[in-house]
C-alpha cells in the first residue's frame, strides 16, 4: 500500500467521524478531536512501517581487500664451501672496466709447490701490461685479502720499473711458509697511482712433513793422556 493510498484512507475517515459527530439524530458521542489525531498518525505510521518493509533493501557490495603483494627478496651469494677469507675494502675491485689492464705471463714457484713448515722461498708473478697506461713506479703489488697470516710473511711492494704497453715487468715477493700443515692461498692486487685494483694474482702452496731443523754435532773433549812414569831401578 502506498503513501499517498494510505493518507487518503485515513483522511476519508476522519471526515466520516466528523459527519457524525454532526448528526443530530446520532446519539455516538463526539470523539474527542486529539484521539482522533492520535488514531489518524497510528495509521499512517503503520502503513509507512508496512511499506518499508515491502521495498527491498539495498544489498551491501563486498569490496573485498587488496591482495598482498610479495616483497621482492634480494638473492644472497655465497662463498664457496671452506672459504674463510674475506677481500679487503677497496676503492674498486679487481676486473673493473679501467684503462689499466693486465696479463698473466708466468710465476715462479707454481701453484701447488709443496714446502716445509717455515720455509722461505721468493715469489715472483711476471706480469705484461696489455692496457692503454703506462705503468709507473708510483704503481703497487699489494695483499688482498683480510687474513694477514696469509701473507705468507711478505709486504706491499711499489712496482720496480716502468711498464710500458707490450712491456712485462717481474713482481717479486719474499715469503715464508706457515709453520701448521696444510694448504695456503695468498692473494695480490695490482693498483695503479690513484689506488684504483686492476687485476689479481696468487699463489698456492701446500705444507707438509716437519720443521727442518739443524742438529749441532758434538765433538769429543780430547783425553789427557798420563804420561808413564820412570819406576825405580832396584
Amino acid at each position: 500500500m502506498t503513501l499517498r493510498r494510505i493518507l487518503a484512507l485515513s483522511l476519508l475517515s476522519l471526515t466520516l467521524v466528523i459527519l457524525s459527530a454532526c448528526n443530530p439524530a446520532s446519539r455516538t458521542p463526539t470523539p474527542d478531536p486529539a484521539q482522533i489525531y492520535t488514531e489518524v498518525a497510528q495509521t499512517v505510521q503503520a502503513g509507512l512501517t508496512q511499506t518499508a518493509a515491502a521495498m527491498p533493501t539495498a544489498t551491501p557490495t563486498i569490496t573485498p581487500p587488496p591482495t598482498a603483494t610479495a616483497t621482492p627478496t634480494l638473492a644472497v651469494t655465497l662463498p664457496p664451501a671452506g672459504e674463510t677469507t674475506t677481500p679487503v675494502a677497496s676503492p674498486t675491485r679487481p676486473g673493473a672496466n679501467l684503462p689499466d689492464r693486465a696479463e698473466w705471463v708466468s710465476q715462479s714457484p707454481a701453484d701447488g709447490t709443496v714446502l716445509l713448515p717455515g720455509q722461505e722461498f721468493t715469489m715472483t708473478w711476471t706480469i705484461r701490461n696489455i692496457g692503454d697506461t703506462t705503468w709507473t713506479t708510483a704503481y703497487q703489488l699489494r695483499f688482498y685479502l683480510a687474513n694477514q697470516a696469509l701473507r705468507l710473511g711478505a709486504s706491499d711492494i711499489k712496482f720496480p720499473k716502468e711498464v710500458k704497453k707490450g712491456e712485462t715487468v717481474d713482481l717479486s715477493l719474499t715469503m715464508k711458509a706457515p709453520t701448521t700443515p696444510g694448504d695456503y692461498t695468498s692473494v695480490w692486487v695490482l693498483t695503479n697511482a690513484n689506488g684504483q685494483n686492476f687485476y689479481t694474482v696468487y699463489i698456492t702452496i701446500k705444507v707438509t712433513g716437519a720443521t727442518a731443523t739443524v742438529t749441532p754435532t758434538n765433538t769429543a773433549a780430547p783425553t789427557n793422556t798420563p804420561e808413564p812414569t820412570a819406576s825405580p831401578t832396584s
